[in-house]
């Protein structure tokens, strides 16, 4: 997003860095981020299923070579200017964190990573956020439908663990926790959100890096009947959630970071306990059926 429609479209707040994500219209020529533009997502499993992972041959070999990748991916995420920037002291990022304190990091949707150069990066995005913003004792977890039993055992090697059960990211949180979501579809946050919006105190546990939540905004406006329209935590969180985007146009000059970590943000759930969450889903809803039957 360009820095003046930024600045226009957000209220500042005690940080400078740091803004409310506050809804706008969009600029002619603004697009939101391609991985979030498909219209049917496939849909979400209502309950937890027993998982299995998509190919179950294992082979060492593979699981060795994987892991080296993976490694390398740390190395070269870590000394990046994009990394750099997440570990300045005394930055906002940092205070929030330690507010927030996390225990356990949850890498949901990161695709196949033995495939694609763009998920090893996000991999090791989080193997770093894990080691170097999160308490020593920090658990970690990753997930996504498609991976293999290769990467399953490479992802046990690089320290995370693998459910056995796929919860539509349908997930209650026990403790503070870091969601690392790159590029997953709006109903993958809704889900996540919903699962933790029966208090403000239980939604003050949660924090996703992940898809822009001012970008859905955008695409609900543009379409009311699309996938982002139907988000209605996505949608509500925004009054709420404190966005800082990860990352400028110069640390994402080489094209796979670009393609791993453009459009992706960091979200705050800072919402007072005298919030009426319950009030402000319904309030959402109404103004996504007004705005439907005004575009009729």
């Amino acid at each position: 997003m360009p820095p003046d429609a930024a600045a226009a479209a957000a209220a500042p707040t005690i940080d400078d860095d740091w803004t409310v994500v506050r809804r706008r219209g969009r600029r002619r020529g603004d697009a939101p981020p391609t991985a979030s533009q498909h219209d049917a997502p496939p849909p979400l499993t209502l309950t937890p299923i027993p998982w299995f992972p998509s190919d179950s041959s294992l082979d060492p070999a593979r699981v060795s070579r994987l892991v080296d990748r993976a490694r390398a991916s740390i190395s070269r995420v870590a000394a990046s200017r994009l990394y750099r920037g997440l570990l300045l002291p005394d930055s906002p990022l940092r205070r929030r964190l330690g507010l927030l304190a996390p225990t356990r990091l949850s890498l949901i949707g990161v695709g196949s990573f033995e495939s694609s150069p763009a998920a090893r990066l996000q991999l090791a995005l989080a193997a770093l956020l894990r080691r170097d913003l999160l308490p020593e004792s920090a658990s970690a977890d990753l997930f996504d439908p498609v991976l293999s039993a290769v990467e399953c055992a490479a992802a046990v090697e690089l320290g995370f663990s693998v459910p056995s059960l796929d919860d539509g990211c349908r997930r209650r949180v026990e403790e503070p926790t870091l969601f690392y979501m790159p590029h997953c579809e709006a109903s993958l946050y809704d889900a996540l959100l919903a699962a933790n919006w029966d208090s403000p105190a239980q939604l003050r546990r949660v924090c996703v890096l992940g898809n822009s939540f001012q970008w859905y905004a955008l695409q609900a406006e543009d379409n009311c009947l699309g996938p982002a329209a139907k988000a209605a935590h996505v949608l509500a969180a925004g009054r709420f959630a404190r966005e800082e985007r990860i990352g400028e146009t110069g640390d994402l000059d080489e094209d796979w970071f670009a393609c791993a970590f453009n459009e992706t943000s960091w979200h705050f759930f800072e919402v007072d306990d005298d919030v009426d969450l319950a009030a402000s889903i319904a309030g959402e809803e109404i103004s996504s059926k007004a705005l439907s039957i005004e575009r009729l």
